[in-house]
């Protein structure tokens, strides 16, 4: 333990220290307005700091906002699409179901035309058989 004792001395005496110079000869003081300019400049970059941390916390939460409404104008422009889609089979199956009705309009007419003239004609011919035989 003694010899410890001697070794960690020996080596504590053989080991070189450096101390700080006199620091009073080369102080410069500054008047107390400087110190203070240099609080009121640290307590504004401070507050500066915090308030741009609560503008980008706003920015990103304005930016979610701003996302959120363009899926959902996203959707709506799908949505108006299919509309317009849907409108437009509608207005050709209604032009092809106008063109079919009108077909029957016209096929109607023919067949009354053909009933009228198949009932004067035969009426005609009844009117001259009956004639014929009438005077026979």
């Amino acid at each position: 333990m003694k010899k410890l004792i001697v070794l960690v001395t020996i080596l504590s005496l053989s080991l070189t220290a450096f101390s700080q110079q006199d620091t009073v000869i080369k102080t410069k003081c500054l008047p107390v307005s400087v110190f203070k300019l240099i609080a009121k400049d640290l307590l504004s970059g401070d507050s500066a700091k915090a308030e741009l941390k609560i503008a980008n916390e706003h920015i990103s939460g304005l930016e979610s906002k701003v996302s959120l409404k363009d899926s959902v104008i996203n959707t709506m422009i799908v949505k108006e699409t299919n509309y317009l889609k849907i409108i437009d089979v509608q207005n050709q199956k209604y032009d092809v179901m106008e063109k079919y009705s009108k077909k029957l309009e016209w096929d109607l007419k023919k067949e009354k035309v053909k009933g009228k003239f198949k009932s004067i004609l035969g009426t005609g011919v009844i009117a001259v058989l009956t004639f014929f035989l009438i005077t026979k």
